[in-house]
């Protein structure tokens, strides 16, 4: 597993695609997904922290499908904000979404071969 991820709007799906040379037909949008269906066939899974704020109020559904990533090992990408820096939110939902959404990519990163983040469209490696 890979993860790629840093602010919106820095060119992470961009930096992926050329670095990786895949074709946008390899990526699955992370607020489409539905884990209760999904049976793989992507490269990538854009825009992850939009998955789980969609089932943020599953986390029995978001821990398995975590689990078969994690199985899955090298064969995904995830592409995901940064999420959790600046001002906290005043909805008390939107914080549980930020602090589930950071627990998960320590989980994830815990057990991604490389980590990186990106900033400007540029790389920098973390793990």
């Amino acid at each position: 597993m890979e993860i790629y991820t840093g602010g919106a709007f820095q060119g992470k799906l961009e930096y992926v695609l050329a670095k990786k040379g895949y074709g946008k037909e390899s990526v699955l949008e992370g607020a489409v997904i539905n884990p209760l269906t999904y049976t793989g066939g992507y490269k990538i899974i854009n825009h992850f922290h939009e998955f789980i704020r969609n089932y943020a109020d599953k986390p029995e559904t978001v821990n398995n499908f975590i689990e078969m990533l994690i199985e899955a090992g090298d064969d995904i990408i995830i592409i995901t904000d940064q999420v959790g820096c600046g001002i906290v939110p005043l909805d008390i939902r939107e914080r549980e979404w930020r602090s589930l959404h950071g627990r998960i990519m320590c989980r994830l990163a815990g057990n991604a071969r490389h980590v990186e983040r990106i900033i400007c469209g540029i790389g920098q490696v973390i793990k």
